[in-house]
């Protein structure tokens, strides 16, 4: 059986990860109405290592919500850059206003856990096990249909749940659904595919940094990479020629570290977690229109290496809500198509490297030739990406 409701808000949210989250945030501190729902069950998603770049850091110390990600995380201010087996720099990352000395690592569910607990204190809580079914735009309001089907203790396995069906009825509607959006294919927006489909090996050692505060990149055939965390462990990431076949173990660690980072004196003994992950860098054709609008990995994706998609996703979203809380308030809506969109479609043509380029006359050979894979491993977007490529000796004309 299904029972029919229907809900009202300023702005539906949709999609409770970090970027949704971050713009629900950033609408309720502006005085917008905000819903936000998941499909996922409460604190069900595996939690992996993220990186946040030093802006990042900064716009979450704005937030308040910095100091308790710190103790919880890892930073570090420099990176060693290896090119085909040899070490070619030793980039110190920027120094982003008063709390943001470098980046930081630590698991994604604390860092949801730190928003979602900032927005339960500003009175909203996020709604989950709520799926996206389909919209409709109408006027001057969005209609969005949700399903649930909620739990009893008291049923029996094989008794009927009553299935609960809610339209939404708001101003605005916001994807951060994530890279198989349901919002985006509702839309009928389509991902641009830049490249082939990348397949990475993740791998979690209980192994001190090997140099305080640094983390490595290496350049070559494929991308590679190493991430100091919290409590004396490191992330090891391989981009990989294929997707494997079979769980990888310290063996294909060890001689992934040999081939890859030859370099490193010390032998892995063991190791905590490994996991496998595909990629396919895109971003989307359009990223919204009229009342219905994208971000973060719902209309973009890259290298996990140098986690832009989740840093500018972060960036988009209080760059989005603050431009829909104009809206709400009697802002053109077109504002909205030539700032927003307009922004992101020229900001992710560049970490992607589309387009026409040209270099600088004191730019490496060897970055010349590497790089579409190496801007988007570094950890950095707009100025503090121009520090990193300028520390390398690149400008692009």
């Amino acid at each position: 059986m299904v029972s029919r409701m229907e809900a009202k808000a300023q702005v539906l949210v949709v999609g409770a990860g970090p970027i949704g989250l971050m713009t629900a945030l950033h609408l309720k501190r502006r005085g917008v109405e905000v819903k936000i729902v998941d499909r996922a069950e409460q604190g069900s998603a595996h939690s992996f290592a993220v990186v946040l770049h030093p802006c990042t850091v900064e716009m979450l110390a704005e937030l308040g919500l910095v100091d308790p990600l710190r103790w919880q995380g890892h930073s570090f201010n420099r990176m060693a850059v290896f090119a085909n087996g040899e070490r070619v720099a030793r980039l110190t990352l920027p120094v982003d206003g008063q709390f943001a000395n470098g980046g930081l690592t630590l698991p994604q569910d604390v860092l949801r856990s730190a928003l979602e607990t900032a927005l339960r204190a500003a009175g909203v809580e996020v709604e989950y096990e709520h799926t996206f079914a389909h919209l409709e735009q109408r006027g001057n309001e969005v209609r969005s249909w949700l399903s649930t089907a909620p739990h009893s203790a008291g049923e029996s396995v094989g008794s009927k749940a009553r299935n609960q069906e809610t339209c939404v009825v708001s101003t605005f509607l916001i994807g951060a659904d994530g890279v198989q959006s349901a919002v985006r294919e509702q839309l009928g927006i389509a991902p641009v595919q830049v490249g082939k489909e990348r397949p990475f090996a993740f791998f979690d050692v209980p192994q001190p940094a090997l140099a305080e505060a640094t983390a490595e990149l290496a350049i070559g055939e494929y991308s590679s990479a190493v991430y100091p965390l919290r409590g004396g462990s490191t992330r090891y990431s391989f981009e990989l020629p294929s997707l494997p076949n079979h769980e990888l173990r310290l063996k294909e660690l060890r001689e992934l570290q040999q081939e890859r980072m030859p370099w490193h004196p010390t032998r892995l003994d063991a190791m905590e977690w490994s996991g496998v992950r595909s990629f396919q860098p895109m971003f989307a054709e359009r990223f919204g229109y009229w009342r219905t609008w994208l971000v973060g990995d719902a209309c973009h994706a890259t290298s996990p290496i140098g986690a832009q998609s989740l840093n500018v996703g972060l960036r988009e979203a209080r760059e989005l809500a603050h431009a829909i809380a104009d809206c709400v308030k009697g802002g053109k809506l077109e504002h909205l198509s030539s700032g927003y969109a307009e922004q992101r479609r020229l900001e992710w043509r560049r970490l992607l490297a589309i387009g026409e380029r040209s270099f600088g006359p004191r730019a490496p050979v060897w970055a010349v030739r590497h790089f579409e894979q190496l801007i988007s491993c570094l950890p950095g977007s707009r100025d503090d990406l121009d520090d990193l490529l300028e520390q390398l000796g690149i400008s692009v004309l």
